[in-house]
């Protein structure tokens, strides 16, 4: 079976890779403008946590969750874990919805709800917060894990297609002969696929160095801020710009998510040196679209699974999106297999 991916983010070489794992004799190639270390992805702190996916359903949410964060525990626990960026933090999140929380709380470890004097330890640029949990949780750096991906996608026999900007999704299934084409073009689906949905979700952070920082910090509330400890660096947040492009850093918001993270929490940030301010643009839409669909090119149609939209939970869910993303091309294989038998 030949497929081709569109999209070499953390969605797309994932899936990739997971089909590859599953079936070796697939012909899989990743057809991409940006692979690692250049996509969206790349740049983000990567923390694990459901974020900016609402209208999904929970049932989804939580076996996505769930079956991504198993197989990231594996990464930790092997020898390489480090290596692949991945870390064991603890986490404070304030503000967030409690029937959301249902969603995840009994997947991470030690789950529990801060005291009204552990939560007045903490401040924010604007009134004070109302709720928070604590609990430990992965942080997993896309720019570390995804040449691991990548590496073990080749090593499989994937090929990848780089420089390579796609405008119509039956148009490469027609080029390349393909059986199946898959979708993982993020904020850029809209173009594809004329899902008026999905839009660019602008996120502009601050780099800095405090190796004295060694946990997470985030707000839920639409004003919120968030400090997040990677390996090398601590990324300061953020901004959730729906349909906003521009990928220039903004004075304003670095101005905004500097002082909201002294307000958060003053004695972690302050002394802080900053190294560079980034923009990322998330996949934005109210739910995850991962379902079969088909696109027609010179009157042929050609048989398509679409896997984006995940807002800011691709480091959260994109395994378990994999995972089905995978038995929806099974579904694929056997439907022809059927058809030519008759």
């Amino acid at each position: 079976m030949k497929i081709c991916i569109v999209g070499g983010g953390i969605i797309g070489l994932s899936t990739a890779l997971y089909i590859k794992r599953q079936n070796k004799t697939f012909d899989v190639t990743i057809i991409s403008d940006k692979v690692t270390p250049e996509t969206t992805a790349d740049g983000a702190a990567g923390i694990w946590g459901i974020y900016l996916i609402k209208d999904t359903p929970k049932e989804q949410q939580k076996r996505w969750a769930q079956e991504t964060h198993d197989f990231i525990e594996d990464l930790w626990l092997s020898e390489n874990g480090g290596l692949m960026g991945i870390s064991l933090v603890s986490s404070t999140r304030f503000n967030h919805d409690p029937i959301l929380a249902e969603v995840w709380k009994d997947i991470v470890y030690g789950f529990r709800e801060l005291t009204p004097k552990e939560l007045a330890a903490y401040g924010r640029l604007q009134g004070t917060h109302s709720h928070a949990y604590q609990f430990m949780t992965y942080t997993i750096e896309p720019v570390k894990l995804l040449p691991w991906f990548m590496a073990d996608f080749l090593r499989l026999g994937g090929k990848v297609i780089p420089n390579q900007k796609v405008k119509d999704l039956g148009q490469v299934g027609h080029e390349f002969n393909a059986d199946l084409v898959i979708n993982c073009t993020g904020a850029w689906a809209s173009a594809l696929t004329g899902d008026r949905e999905i839009a660019a979700l602008r996120g502009q952070v601050m780099r800095v160095k405090a190796p004295w920082i060694k946990d997470v910090i985030l707000d839920d509330r639409e004003d919120g801020n968030y400090i997040i400890s990677n390996q090398d660096s601590v990324v300061l947040g953020g901004t959730h710009d729906f349909d906003n492009w521009d990928t220039t850093p903004s004075a304003q918001d670095r101005k905004f998510i500097w002082a909201g993270c002294k307000a958060l929490a003053p004695h972690k940030v302050t002394n802080a040196q900053h190294i560079k301010d980034w923009v990322g643009l998330r996949p934005g839409r109210n739910a995850v679209r991962l379902e079969r669909d088909t696109s027609t090119y010179a009157g042929k149609t050609y048989q398509v699974i679409h896997n984006y939209g995940h807002g800011g939970s691709g480091i959260t869910i994109f395994w378990g999106c994999a995972k089905e993303a995978y038995e929806l091309v099974c579904e694929v294989q056997h439907s022809k297999s059927a058809k030519s038998m008759l």
